[in-house]
């Protein structure tokens, strides 16, 4: 496969032909349901010889879902619209008796699928025994999730995950802290920071996507109003296909014939849209939304060098100490902005909105699937016996003979930082990850200033302390 090109799309486009390694659900970018990997960096995710994980901690996507009310209405003037199409094309003869699958819309609109169910379950076992060292067996679990007023997907994610992780006790022991991100007191102190920065506004990486739009879009529509009478597909017809074939898919448990229209570099345009509107609506390309999570990524690190044992003063003067696995449930834009401020994208060079790169490393549907990703590991390794000098952290609570490093991973799969990848597994000095972040922080200066916020009692400087205080006025308590 080669650069994808205007010319090359005329070509390959009335092929049709589809790789039969080619997984069409592997490629929808955030439309698309979980799936690990691939292992693209060719490191492994099991822990490293010598190393100890002491700390784990993930900020997850909520599970595999049913469409928020605008893409479901979007599907039911699709179905409008289609009634007079005739076609001799197999793959296309499904459309004039199709209709949309949500069997009780009023119900369903925006809530977790039951594919969201087995992901988020599966997804709490696969932790439990992961990290099985971590979990003191029958002890209390404690999760934070953004509390999202539009729909409580993301705190149900929690609260399934919590009964995967947890089992048949998962109401008694588990405990989910849903921050209200609109709360003026969560000034970057929740799972949803860009709530309270005016300046912030994700525009679906447009004009990027709209350049790519009409690079990509015009030759599919044409390809296939050359197989069908009575009907003409616009632009906006041929993106939504890739979006029915993952959610249809998800939601009935079947593959999609929406699946089966377009071809492999045809998805792969799509592919790539997704990628432009998550670089630019909210991550690496954008002004503001990369920087809105380094809060909470500062918070987390800090953590992360207090070192697994470590107890806490809260807000309401009790004490608090912190499961050894940090659960964390936001939606696609948090996502988005976390791994943007993670640092691992960022000798990433930027997308171009008319050729898409094959060898890129930014690849949406990789990491902000349904039930996307991001997760840290502390890791306690042996010292080379040839370095006279054992790792201390700031707070000195690292084991003798032994250094301190931390590695990410997306969706299961180890991407190292850049500029900072000399460790175990390609895992970073926990101490350089931390100045990496302040740096990071200190480029931001004043975080007010760059969302022009004007609340005085905000801090210019802030970091989330959500992880290590259970009592904040803004988190509203929800069971398993």
């Amino acid at each position: 496969m080669g650069r994808f090109t205007t010319s090359l799309a005329a070509a390959v486009f009335a092929t049709g032909a589809v790789s039969q390694d080619f997984n069409v659900l592997q490629h929808l970018g955030g439309n698309g349901q979980w799936f690990p990997g691939p292992e693209v960096t060719g490191i492994s995710s099991t822990t490293p010889p010598g190393c100890t994980v002491e700390l784990a901690a993930f900020v997850s996507r909520h599970g595999s879902r049913y469409p928020d009310q605008g893409a479901y209405n979007g599907w039911v003037d699709f179905q409008s619209r289609l009634q007079n199409l005739t076609t001799n094309d197999p793959t296309l003869a499904f459309l004039s008796t199709w209709k949309p699958v949500l069997s009780s819309p009023d119900q369903q609109i925006a809530q977790i699928s039951p594919t969201g169910y087995k992901e988020l379950h599966a997804m709490g076992s696969s932790w439990r025994l992961r990290y099985a060292d971590l979990y003191d067996y029958e002890s209390p679990f404690s999760m934070w999730a953004n509390w999202y007023n539009s729909s409580p997907r993301v705190r149900d994610s929690a609260r399934l995950f919590a009964q995967g992780f947890l089992g048949p006790n998962a109401t008694e022991l588990g405990t989910v802290y849903a921050l209200n991100a609109s709360d003026p007191r969560s000034w970057m102190n929740s799972l949803g920071t860009s709530d309270l920065c005016p300046k912030y506004a994700d525009n679906g990486g447009s004009p990027y996507t709209d350049v790519w739009a009409a690079n990509y879009l015009p030759q599919i529509a044409e390809r296939l109003n050359g197989l069908v009478d009575g009907y003409e597909f616009t632009n906006d017809d041929v993106s939504s296909m890739p979006y029915l074939c993952g959610f249809e898919t998800q939601i009935t448990g079947r593959r999609s014939p929406f699946c089966d229209i377009l071809t492999e570099e045809e998805i792969l345009g799509y592919e790539y849209a997704q990628d432009l509107r998550y670089w630019y609506g909210a991550g690496l390309g954008s002004e503001v939304g990369k920087y809105t999570m380094l809060p909470v990524l500062a918070g987390l690190v800090e953590r992360f060098v207090d070192g697994p044992n470590a107890t806490y003063t809260t807000s309401s003067n009790t004490t608090f100490t912190p499961s050894k696995v940090i659960a964390g449930f936001a939606n696609d834009g948090q996502i988005n902005q976390l791994i943007a401020a993670s640092g691992i994208f960022d000798n990433e060079p930027a997308l171009s909105a008319n050729t898409s790169n094959p060898d890129r490393m930014f690849r949406a549907s990789r990491f902000i699937t349904m039930r996307g990703t991001i997760s840290f590991e502390r890791l306690s390794c042996a010292a080379p016996a040839s370095n006279s000098t054992t790792y201390t952290s700031s707070t000195n609570n690292t084991t003798p003979g032994t250094e301190t490093y931390i590695r990410l991973l997306l969706n299961d799969v180890v991407y190292p930082v850049a500029n900072c990848a000399d460790g175990p597994g390609s895992s970073c000095a926990l101490t350089e990850y931390q100045s990496i972040v302040q740096g990071k922080m200190d480029a931001v200066g004043d975080f007010k200033e760059m969302c022009n916020a004007t609340n005085e009692e905000w801090d210019s400087r802030p970091i989330a302390s959500f992880w290590r205080d259970d009592t904040l006025a803004w988190g509203n308590v929800v069971k398993p």
